[in-house]
């Protein structure tokens, strides 16, 4: 109760801001996301990773002042899991709900522009568990003329989290932290398409559980035809390294296994009229699996679609 009332409160207060008359530029975006994946049980997977397949209706907006200084923006959804009967006990024990509500500043100076900003982001379960992310983002443009520029876009957090890890018997409060960064290049051609290659990096230190350190080459292309966006785009993995950090189990600390994964698709929009857009996004994901020791387990991949509509204010 207690964690869906913070939920709750979070959502009354983005959708509060967002109504604010004095917004000059306002999005609000409805829609559903889907995961599909496959079983394996039958070529050595641990369980059958069909019980993830999750349909996720969500809401999305954004806004900003005519002049462009600032920006906040934020999203909730709710997972639903039709394979549940499939968890043990039919307990579901991943994550079911998400809120988050973020805030950027836009500073322009000669040929930089500086977007620092705050954010939060609570991440809900069916069980005695949650975790809740603290942000900050430290983020930078460098306009080197009218058709290129260098960007890095990210942000690093402190999590407070509560659930059951490596041996414990009851829920726990933990203290986790990391940080997400992409770096590269934003090129436009004269036709108004636009090129995106750069490099992604995330790392994750779950206390008593594990360290995920992820290195990922991007590339998207932007192009506009007619009324419709299309962002062809690849995300193609360098290496996913998971690190045991358990407090109680002094054989597993360290051992590490690389879950790399990989994937490529589409997304964009379709402009409907001057108000309203269709969206979508969809793509396909190889990801390596690997035991606790490093043993070799079935590719865990997924289909990912996703349709919604946006409405302009």
């Amino acid at each position: 109760m207690k964690q869906n009332a913070y939920l709750l409160a979070l959502l009354g207060a983005s959708f509060t801001l967002a109504s604010g008359a004095s917004f000059a530029r306002t999005w609000v975006e409805v829609g559903t996301e889907y995961d599909q994946y496959f079983d394996e049980t039958e070529s050595g997977a641990t369980y059958n990773y069909e019980r993830l397949n999750a349909y996720t209706p969500y809401v999305r907006f954004s806004h900003s002042p005519t002049s462009n200084q600032w920006n906040i923006w934020g999203r909730a959804f709710t997972k639903v899991y039709p394979n549940k009967d499939l968890f043990s006990d039919g307990q579901i024990n991943a994550q079911t709900d998400r809120l988050e509500l973020h805030y950027t500043q836009m500073i322009r100076r000669g040929a930089w522009r500086y977007r620092p900003g705050i954010g939060i982001r609570y991440n809900g379960y069916d069980i005695d568990r949650y975790e809740v992310e603290y942000r900050l983002y430290p983020q930078v443009d460098y306009f080197i003329d009218q058709r290129n520029q260098l960007f890095m876009s990210g942000h690093g957090y402190i999590g407070d989290s509560k659930g059951k890890r490596m041996s414990d018997t009851s829920a726990q409060h933990y203290v986790d932290w990391g940080y997400e960064a992409e770096f590269g290049l934003l090129h436009r051609f004269s036709d108004g398409s636009a090129i995106r290659p750069h490099i992604y990096t995330e790392y994750d230190s779950y206390e008593n559980n594990f360290d995920i350190d992820y290195w990922q080459l991007r590339l998207v292309y932007s192009k506009k035809i007619g009324r419709a966006t299309i962002n062809p785009f690849i995300r193609y993995g360098l290496g996913r390294e998971i690190t045991d950090r358990s407090h109680h189990d002094a054989e597993r600390w360290g051992l590490s296994r690389d879950n790399n994964y990989s994937r490529a698709g589409v997304y964009g929009n379709v402009g409907i009229s001057g108000k309203w857009n269709v969206v979508y996004e969809t793509y396909y994901q190889i990801e390596d699996q690997h035991g606790t020791y490093g043993e070799e387990l079935p590719d865990r991949d997924k289909v990912f679609v996703k349709l919604g509509v946006q409405r302009i204010f």
